[in-house]
């Protein structure tokens, strides 16, 4: 298993200029980033390269990032990868439903970009 030491995140969001903008904030940070855009999409990139750490969005269409979040962790070596929760919803019960789903953590939308990156220098 990879750690974050290497520094691969895989970001993931509908939203492709949220993608976009998460994605050149890390590779500013030092970070090495790969994207998916649905949650099929981060299944595929986490089994094929496992990532140091993933960002993903809650609500996408065809495969929400709480079922893509359970399907990763069932991929063998997946177990330990920290998966950030990003979500515009910071209701308490919207968090607990993504600790239950396998998250490591729930960041609400916009991401405050220093507390993801310490919290990525935390996991390390």
């Amino acid at each position: 298993m990879h750690t974050l030491h290497e520094k691969r995140i895989l970001v993931v969001d509908d939203n492709r200029d949220a993608v976009e903008t998460m994605s050149m904030f890390l590779q500013i940070s030092g970070y090495e980033t790969a994207v998916a855009h649905d949650g099929y999409a981060a299944c595929d990139a986490a089994r094929t390269s496992i990532p140091s750490a993933i960002i993903m969005d809650l609500g996408m269409p065809w495969m929400d990032g709480y079922e893509a979040a359970r399907t990763i962790r069932r991929m063998p070596g997946a177990r330990e990868i920290p998966i950030i929760a990003v979500s515009g919803n910071n209701a308490p019960e919207a968090q607990k439903k993504a600790m239950a789903a396998g998250f490591t953590t729930h960041m609400t939308k916009p991401v405050n970009f220093d507390h993801l990156t310490r919290y990525l220098e935390q996991m390390a």
